[in-house]
């Protein structure tokens, strides 16, 4: 039965100030009509009616990076983002080991702390983490996910010890006496800890995933990403697939030192353009560098000195090499296949820049260039780079909650001029790129409209304000999570707008966002979600 929704404020995305009085989604999930009611109803006598009551209609939201797969965290882990001390993440993980009641065949892993916002202004360390346990292992892991530590029975469970080298993009912490302190940096160097967690955790994901799709859906997000999916994710978001258990749109992208060229062998189904049973997989990914507040995303200039950090030369490093990066790039591009880099600051845009035009040039595919690779984060990308990246397609999606999030300490980092240009989303506007915003799911929910808030406001927790000549207007934030979004993924022709013919991919918020002060867009609350006609969340 085709169902005509009416009173209500309908922005479709194809012009700022366009609307119409209805909408009518057909019986095969598609936007049959929008236009006046009287003529919705003439069209689809019969239908049922659904009265908005005032309330605003958009395209549904589209998440242009985060890792699905770790929505576990938020189910299976010890929240540890509200931690302002040291005491308190060994309060919180003992409250979990109690609650759990976890034994020494288990673990306990903690997520989303910020050194930046504990009174000890550092990492944990196993020293710490030791008096959560020392007969169960204990892993703490930074918001950002580029950073952690470990307990003394974790490190060992890892086969880490002081002969262990550090890997390759990635570094131990070591005291003056060349002992560990726990410290590990950068995902080469936390891997070890990633895998002797899992197996302890005893995670029944089939029961798990519909609470990990739900925390999409209730954000008004259809289409999400798996932004670095290793081989278990792989087969088992096929699996699901298979299954018809998958209910949003998920795009998986195989992660760079995993098995790539196996994932796409045994789930060659599921390889390109179209979605089998809403999951493909659209192309591969890579990081070259680190995190901006963890002061390892990797500088053309120095970091400011820190009371942990005095050095006054440092600019962390890349993961990559320029000739690991090249031959990665020349897999996505000769497969033809969609390239996305992890590039946070301005030396790793460098990089990727100047390593995606080499393997332009390089490349045997004749279409390679209408793959349009994607830069992701984002942070310290400067207005040449930005112009650059015009020139060969290139899209910025950009990690702009930082504004808020860590602001303050991209301030303290960089210093007002390099700081207060962070997530820069107006250079990108006005390079006429198709930029677009992401949340790093699990690093934040993802809250679209959220990060619409933060680019239209850029206020920081701490109050301050960064540059204003980066702010863009609501309607053009919203573009970056619903039209720039289907452009990102080559979908602009059946997602992003509410056009006839295009997916009933829609989103019914409380208010409209164009309407309210903007500082109270972060207010707006989505009240249903619906994915090809169907309403798979109501609040």
């Amino acid at each position: 039965m085709k169902t005509l929704y009416h009173n209500g404020d309908f922005v479709p995305m194809t012009g700022e100030t366009d609307t119409f009085e209805a909408l009518v989604v057909a019986d095969d999930g598609t936007i049959a009509f929008t236009g006046s009611l009287d003529e919705a109803r003439a069209m689809a006598a019969g239908a049922e009616e659904v009265d908005l009551g005032g309330r605003t209609m958009l395209p549904s939201f589209i998440d242009p990076h985060s890792h699905m797969s770790g929505t576990i965290q938020y189910l299976t882990t010890v929240d540890l983002s509200f931690c302002e001390s040291f005491a308190d993440i060994v309060s919180a993980m003992r409250s979990f080991i109690s609650e759990r009641g976890i034994d020494e065949d288990g673990i306990v892993m903690g997520t989303g702390y910020d050194q930046n916002s504990l009174a000890e202004q550092r990492h944990p360390d196993r020293e710490l983490l030791d008096q959560v346990s020392t007969t169960i292992p204990v892993i703490a892991i930074h918001a950002s996910a580029h950073m952690g530590a470990g307990n003394g029975l974790a490190l060992k469970l890892a086969g880490i010890d002081e002969s262990t080298p550090d890997p390759e993009g990635g570094r131990y912490g070591r005291d003056a006496d060349g002992r560990l302190t726990g410290y590990a940096e950068e995902p080469a160097a936390l891997f070890p800890l990633y895998g002797i967690a899992q197996p302890r955790m005893h995670m029944d994901v089939p029961a798990m995933w519909p609470e990990m799709q739900r925390f999409y859906l209730e954000q008004g997000v259809t289409t999400c990403q798996d932004g670095a999916t290793q081989e278990e994710y792989c087969s088992m978001f096929a699996g699901f697939a298979k299954a018809g258990m998958v209910k949003l749109d998920i795009v998986s992208y195989p992660m760079y030192g995993k098995d790539v060229d196996g994932m796409l062998a045994d789930n060659s189904e599921f390889v390109g353009q179209d979605y089998v049973n809403h999951f493909r997989i659209g192309g591969l990914k890579m990081f070259v560098d680190g995190s901006p507040q963890g002061r390892t995303a990797w500088m053309t200039e120095p970091y400011l000195p820190s009371p942990d950090d005095p050095r006054t030369d440092f600019c962390a490093q890349g993961t990559m090499t320029d000739e690991e990066a090249l031959d990665f790039a020349l897999k996505a591009l000769d497969g033809n296949r969609q390239l996305l880099c992890h590039c946070n600051g301005d030396a790793a845009a460098d990089q990727y820049i100047r390593i995606y035009k080499e393997a332009l040039a390089k490349t045997t595919n004749p279409d390679a260039g209408k793959l349009r690779p994607v830069m992701i984060h984002c942070q310290c990308v400067r207005k040449d780079q930005f112009e650059e990246m015009a020139k060969i397609n290139m899209i910025p999606s950009i990690f702009v909650s930082h504004v808020w999030y860590w602001g303050d300490v991209h301030l303290r980092n960089f210093g007002p001029v390099r700081g207060g240009r962070v997530s820069a989303v107006h250079d990108a506007l006005e390079a006429g790129l198709p930029y677009t915003f992401h949340s790093d799911t699990p690093v934040l929910r993802p809250n679209a409209l959220e990060s619409v808030w933060c680019a239209v406001n850029r206020k920081t927790k701490g109050g301050a304000q960064l540059d204003v000549d980066q702010e863009v207007s609501v309607y053009d934030a919203l573009k970056a999570v619903t039209v720039n979004g289907a452009f990102q993924y080559g979908e602009e022709a059946r997602k992003g707008t509410l056009e006839a013919g295009k997916l009933a991919d829609l989103v019914i918020l409380d208010k409209n966002p164009l309407k309210v002060d903007k500082w109270d867009i972060r207010n707006v609350h989505v009240d249903t979600t619906i994915k090809e006609g169907e309403v798979l969340f109501e609040r």
